[in-house]
């Protein structure tokens, strides 16, 4: 009877052991597996960071792009550019160049714009 609970208590002893080597591994996974996704966390963390900074710096762009344009097209902007680069002047009666009859014009003109728009 002694041999036999002896080898009940052996047979328990390498089943504990066992039990705690299982344990232990599936811990020891658990614990890799966790620092691995904390590492990746921290990597799609940084490329975020990074993402946010050029998107900082492409906004930034943009909003002074779009104060260019208002800038540049604000009517005084614009005339002051026709008239300094490009000559343009207002017209009056000594640039006005007629050509034929300025009634016939007048028609012709009316009936243009009748004839696009109604066909």
């Amino acid at each position: 009877m002694n041999n036999r609970a002896q080898r009940i208590r052996a047979d328990r002893k390498r089943a504990d052991r066992r039990s705690a080597v299982r344990i232990l591994t599936v811990i020891m996974i658990g614990i890799f597996v966790l620092v691995g996704m904390r590492s990746y966390a921290a990597i799609i963390q940084h490329e975020n960071n990074v993402l946010e900074r050029e998107n900082e710096y492409i906004q930034a762009e943009i909003d002074s792009l779009q104060s260019q344009i208002v800038e540049e097209t604000r009517v005084t902007r614009i005339e002051n550019v026709a008239t300094e680069q490009f000559g343009m002047v207002y017209p009056s009666v000594e640039n006005v160049v007629k050509l034929g009859n300025a009634e016939s014009e007048v028609k012709n003109l009316a009936s243009a714009i009748r004839s696009e728009a109604y066909n």
